[in-house]
């Protein structure tokens, strides 16, 4: 589906706020901590990106801490205002979410009932989803 990486990656800000609210760390950690998230492929580069983006923002800071396996590695924390930032998130991906819940309970019911598209057409579009609508009956 065209654009729904880019709409993932929206979510990135929030996700990473979410991980150094919980304890700081650095980058390389943090794009594995991602993967708890589904991002088990989180490019690095983005990710290290976003996070100087974020320091500019003063929502991270960051400092460079020696390693005892290898060089230094910047260590990254979030800032009150990050904190802060993070609670609008929050409130945001809460009203989110309540929108996404009823969009998929119509879409199971537009399953139960057949959908608009004649028999061939939903298979081939709704195939790959029937666990997912499993999941969503229970």
């Amino acid at each position: 589906m065209a654009g729904h990486e880019v709409e993932r990656r929206a979510l990135l800000t929030p996700v990473l706020l979410l991980l150094l609210a919980e304890r700081r760390g650095h980058g390389y950690e943090l794009v594995q901590r991602l993967g708890a998230f589904g991002w088990e492929e989180a490019e690095s580069a983005h990710v290290y990106r976003l996070l100087r983006g974020m320091e500019k923002c003063g929502e991270v800071t960051s400092r460079w801490c020696a390693s005892a396996s290898g060089p230094a590695r910047r260590v990254y924390a979030i800032t009150p205002q990050g904190a802060m930032d993070l609670a609008l998130w929050f409130v945001r991906l809460g009203e989110l979410h309540s929108t996404l819940h009823l969009f998929l309970e119509r879409y199971v019911q537009l399953e139960d009932v057949g959908g608009g598209d004649e028999p061939s057409d939903r298979s081939r579009h709704h195939s790959d989803h029937g666990d997912y609508i499993r999941r969503m009956r229970r």
